[in-house]
C-alpha cells in the first residue's frame, strides 16, 4: 500500500506502539494509518494516548477487526477501514484528506 500512496507526500512506516509514541512526541503528522494489531500492543492504546496527550492528527484505522470499530471511533479515529476489503477506499480517502 505504501507504493500506492507514495505520491501523496512524506510517508513514514512505524512498526511498533513504542516507536510510534516516541516519534509522535517530536513530530507532527497530518494523518496516521493505524493497524490495531501491533507487535508490542494494541492500536487502541495509541488512540487513547493520542487523546490524552492532545496530539491532533487524523487517524485512519486499517484493521481486520470489525469488532473494534466502535471502540476505535470512540477513542478518536477519524475513519475505520476493513483491511480485508477496503484498501482502495482507504487510498482514495488519503488522497482527499
Amino acid at each position: 500500500m505504501a507504493k500506492e500512496v507514495s505520491s501523496i507526500g512524506d510517508i513514514r512506516l512505524i512498526n511498533s506502539l513504542q516507536e510510534a509514541m516516541s516519534i509522535l512526541i517530536e513530530t507532527n503528522f497530518d494523518l496516521l494509518i493505524l493497524d490495531l494489531k501491533l507487535p508490542d500492543g494494541n492500536g487502541i492504546e495509541l488512540l487513547k494516548w493520542l487523546k490524552e496527550k492532545k496530539i491532533d492528527t487524523k487517524v485512519f484505522v486499517f484493521s481486520i477487526s470489525k469488532e473494534l470499530k466502535k471502540t476505535a471511533l470512540r477513542y478518536g479515529a477519524y475513519a475505520f477501514f476493513d483491511k480485508a476489503k477496503d484498501a482502495d477506499e482507504l487510498i482514495e480517502a488519503l488522497k482527499k484528506a
